[in-house]
């Protein structure tokens, strides 16, 4: 039976692998089986949640649950796991995508922009403040690159204020 390498190094058959991606949902609609269906998206999306996988893409675009907590999933270990791979090589997340817009801005030498939209505390701030932090922390800084971090990442209590007025 084929093998394949389990997240802890150890090797599982390819049938035990399918067992635990199943346990935890599809990791992107685009794959859900039923995918006409809106009450499976939505299981799919509590499963995963149940798991604190909190990520799910649709081909490109990336759907967030928000957790109401801190999950511990905004480390620079995780900036570096995402950080120049396949968007599909590793697990949803909001970094695969930072990542991913910043190589395209770099090849394509062309604006990018990323999209990030939902209702009243759906973590639209959070965010955005997680993809200022990816790129303060990962992208390759020139001579005055500390002084261009700090002011992007002294940007989010003004992009919180925007959010909490809208809010109000």
């Amino acid at each position: 039976m084929p093998c394949a390498l389990g997240s802890d190094g150890v090797r599982v058959t390819m049938e035990s692998a399918l067992t635990a991606r199943d346990r935890v949902g599809v990791q992107d609609f685009v794959l859900l089986e039923n995918f006409t269906s809106e009450a499976a998206f939505i299981e799919n999306l509590r499963r995963r949640f149940r798991e604190n996988l909190i990520y799910t893409y649709i081909g490109p675009v990336l759907v967030s649950v928000n957790p109401y907590r801190d999950l511990q999933i905004y480390s620079r270990q995780h900036m570096e796991r995402y950080r120049g791979v396949s968007f599909y090589e590793v697990p949803p997340h909001l970094f695969a995508v930072a990542d991913t817009v910043y190589r395209a801005l770099r090849t394509e030498r062309r604006d990018q922009a990323v999209m990030i939209s939902g209702e009243s505390g759906a973590g639209k701030t959070e965010a955005t403040k997680r993809l200022l932090q990816f790129y303060a922390e990962t992208c390759p800084a020139p001579e005055r690159g500390g002084a261009v971090r700090d002011r992007l990442l002294q940007s989010n209590p003004v992009l919180e204020a925007f959010g909490n007025a809208k809010t109000l």
